[in-house]
């Protein structure tokens, strides 16, 4: 067979350590010495064949994507806590779930929803408001955190959770993400941490959420309809049997959209603003551009298309900074692709960071360019190059709705505030959890814009 180098044991029990804590640091290191492919095999684990190939990824990801299904890291180990929807399903039982809740993500639905999402940004824009009047700094991934979680919360529920229920449940969301990357990265750490009490603490969080949701739903059950996200996966129905989803599953999709929706794009606003806080030319071309999208008309689900520049802003930070910086495929049958046999049962570690960076598709891959996410830009890449949303028929389906809450935000609050950044901002570093965040509370003090009525 035909395999890229294997990491010797030793070596990666070396690096053990800092795989706990910095497995970007690890992984990276390991491309720099052996290339793009190599195999990584702990002990009794499954074989995992890491890559950064754009055109493996392709193979995997769509050219011959129904050979691929996620590992069981996601299918069961995430689902145990998450539930099992979209992010945690697979196969046909995935496909079913996807044609059901597309609709949910079209066109008109984002339409729909763009008033709730701007209602909440102006509410979250109160906070800065007073931070900005009482000359105090705000955490900045807290406020894109809440921000983000609040629309996605009215865009499920539009009769909502109050503010301090919105709380809670960002609250155990975010601590049952935050554990459960620990016996996912170190299977070695699933017995013992059982043992302590820790999974069965984090699962009663899970369920608590659960329970939560699922009242929800049937108190709408009980009630009007509204025309929001729960309201779709309530009306929706199978297109085999013409059946609909029970509430279980349907607080399961919820939940899912809650893990996967509100982490991965409070990240990336959180690192957009930073890195244009650090790159004032690149600001001053974002605000130009939002004042003359304003004059010409709101800046709403129509007025956004009228932001092309900070559309390439956002998408060059999640280059930079993938929200989603590593997933995997597990090889159903054998395989062959881009030079390498698969042999059935391999898992493909697909390293979206490593991928963004690699200087082989990247002129100074660290270099924070917007320009380099232009149209023209594109067309001469590799086309899985560039993957913040994955690829292929899994592609992320809030990926639209991603874009357009971060538009909104970045066009409310960079149009009305000014952000200073403390002396130590340039030295903040990744935490890569499930999703990719800063590894240090970033505080920034807040301003009016002269001439903004913030």
């Amino acid at each position: 067979m035909i395999l890229p180098p294997k990491i010797p044991l030793f070596e990666v029990l070396r690096n053990l350590p800092q795989m706990a804590s910095q497995p970007i640091d690890v992984f990276t290191g390991y491309i720099e010495k052996y290339g793009r492919n190599f195999i990584l095999k702990i002990g009794a684990s499954r074989l995992t064949h890491f890559t950064v190939d754009a055109e493996l990824i392709r193979h995997v990801l769509q050219r011959n994507n129904r050979n691929y299904e996620k590992s069981e890291i996601q299918t069961t180990q995430l689902a145990r806590f998450l539930g099992k929807g979209l992010l945690t399903n697979s196969g046909k039982d995935w496909l079913k779930q996807r044609r059901l809740i597309q609709p949910g993500f079209h066109r008109q639905r984002l339409e729909t929803l763009t008033q709730e999402m701007q209602g909440v940004i102006n509410q979250q824009c109160e906070k800065l408001n007073a931070a900005a009047t009482g000359g105090q700094a705000i955490s900045l991934h807290e406020f894109t955190r809440g921000a983000v979680f609040r629309i996605i919360v009215r865009a499920i529920f539009t009769d909502g959770f109050t503010e301090e229920e919105s709380r809670e449940l960002n609250e155990a969301i975010d601590a049952i993400q935050h554990y459960v990357i620990y016996p996912v990265r170190m299977p070695f750490l699933r017995a013992p941490l059982r043992w302590l009490g820790k999974e069965a603490k984090y699962q009663a969080i899970s369920q608590e959420i659960h329970q939560k949701v699922l009242q929800r739903i049937q108190e709408r059950r009980k009630g009007l309809p509204k025309d929001d996200l729960l309201q779709m996966l309530l009306d929706s129905r199978y297109e085999d049997n013409g059946e609909p989803m029970n509430d279980e599953q349907i607080a399961d999709e919820i939940k899912i959209l809650f893990a996967a929706g509100h982490e991965t794009s409070a990240n990336a606003l959180a690192w957009t603003i930073w890195l244009l806080l650090r790159h004032p030319p690149e600001l001053d071309k974002v605000r130009s551009e939002l004042a003359a999208a304003a004059a010409s008309g709101p800046i709403d689900f129509a007025g956004v298309r009228r932001l092309p520049y900070t559309t390439q802003v956002i998408e060059e930070s999640m280059r930079l900074y993938p929200p989603a910086w590593i997933t995997d495929r597990v090889a159903l049958a054998d395989d062959h692709a881009a030079g390498f046999d698969i042999a059935r049962g391999t898992v493909v570690g697909i390293f979206f960071q490593g991928l963004h960076r690699s200087p082989e598709y990247w002129q100074n891959p660290d270099q924070f360019l917007p320009q380099r996410m232009s149209p023209e830009a594109k067309k001469e890449r590799h086309p899985f190059a560039f993957l913040p949303f994955g690829g292929g028929p899994r592609l992320c389906i809030g990926n639209h709705f991603a874009m357009l809450e971060m538009l909104l935000v970045l066009a409310s609050v960079l149009g009305k505030y000014d952000f200073e950044l403390p002396p130590n901002a340039d030295a903040i570093g990744n935490r890569a959890n499930i999703t990719l965040g800063m590894d240090r509370e970033l505080l920034v003090k807040v301003k009016h814009r002269v001439g903004s009525q913030g």
